[in-house]
């Protein structure tokens, strides 16, 4: 991958915990020295400008986006629409999209696998957060993610078995720490979903 675009915004619910997210993953490429680019925005993009932004993109490039979604979209902290089912056709050309936004991955993780992104990463219900705990879900959301930047080849059911491995493992770490958290993890561990090659995992 030679570049990767990080757009985060901030949320009055969550307060700065998709910035947090934003900035771990940074500090993992460059602790890993990937030799890529870092392209980062917060609170700052719409629609317009991020599809501008692409267009200096090649073909081998990440967009990882922190932001509130629905079935067909994902949202900026204006409640506009950042990307929508019509950007399916028309962007993200042979990109990887990962999103942790809500419902993520129903119609428009669909949409933009079939058409255009070669990987899609998204939720298929709502994500949860407990603010109490925000390293533990930054980790698990930012999971997926570090392993593709670490092996933007690996088999999606390799991905899936260690996605599940290191939330089965925080879920039973929760359970002696608070109990009444473990089932927001366990809700997040069987919300996510990956489209690659034409399949979605787990299937």
């Amino acid at each position: 991958m030679k570049d990767i675009l990080i757009v985060s915004y901030e949320c009055d619910r969550i307060g700065n915990y998709f910035k947090l997210c934003n900035q771990n993953l940074q500090d993992f490429i460059k602790f890993k020295q990937f030799n890529m680019n870092i392209h980062c925005t917060h609170n700052m993009n719409n629609r317009e400008s991020l599809h501008s932004k692409l267009e200096e993109f090649s073909d081998d490039y990440i967009v990882s986006i922190y932001a509130h979604g629905e079935d067909d979209r994902i949202k900026n902290n204006e409640n506009e629409d950042l990307i929508n089912i019509s950007d399916a056709r028309t962007h993200y050309n042979n990109a990887i999209v990962y999103s942790t936004a809500c419902y993520s991955a129903n119609k428009l993780g669909v949409q933009m696998h079939a058409y255009n992104c070669k990987l899609f990463f998204g939720y298929i219900k709502k994500s949860y957060i407990v603010s109490m705990y925000k390293d533990t879900f930054i980790e698990l959301d930012n999971f997926a993610l570090k392993e593709i930047l670490d092996n933007s080849n690996i088999d999606p059911t390799l991905l899936c078995e260690k996605i599940n491995s290191i939330f089965d493992n925080r879920i039973e770490e929760m359970k002696k720490i608070n109990l009444m958290v473990a089932p927001f993890i366990m809700h997040n561990k069987e919300s996510y979903k990956i489209y690659k090659n034409q399949k979605e995992y787990p299937s």
